[in-house]
């Protein structure tokens, strides 16, 4: 695979290239999340924890997508509108997450391209 923000690449490429491309200091980061969900939970808890995550997650101007089944959430957290996420706003969802009953386990990944990382 290309590596998509080579220093030679990107020098070969006009700014509205970059742009369009999401390279350079257009760049995306995001990072996943994988939350384990604990089965002695009541079923309208996995409801409230979804519910509460995504209000969490937009509280930093960012975004979720992915799955929530067979009691694991699992998806990335990307940018929106022009917020770009940042390890700080990594380390505050990653706490949020751990700090819920909910949950018995977290893993999230670095932050990492969103556009050309295999995630």
């Amino acid at each position: 695979m290309i590596n998509a923000n080579s220093r030679q690449r990107l020098k070969r490429l006009k700014p509205r290239q970059r742009k369009k491309l999401r390279v350079g200091e257009f760049q995306e980061l995001g990072f996943t999340v994988i939350a384990n969900l604990k089965e002695d939970a009541a079923a309208g808890a996995h409801d409230g924890l979804l519910d509460a995550w995504l209000d969490a997650v937009e509280q930093h101007g960012v975004s979720f997508g992915g799955h929530f089944s067979d009691g694991q959430l699992d998806g990335i957290v990307f940018p929106i509108n022009g917020v770009a996420v940042t390890a700080e706003m990594r380390n505050a969802l990653n706490s949020w997450l751990q700090a819920r009953a909910e949950v018995s386990d977290v893993e999230c990944s670095e932050l990492l391209d969103v556009w050309h990382s295999a995630w």
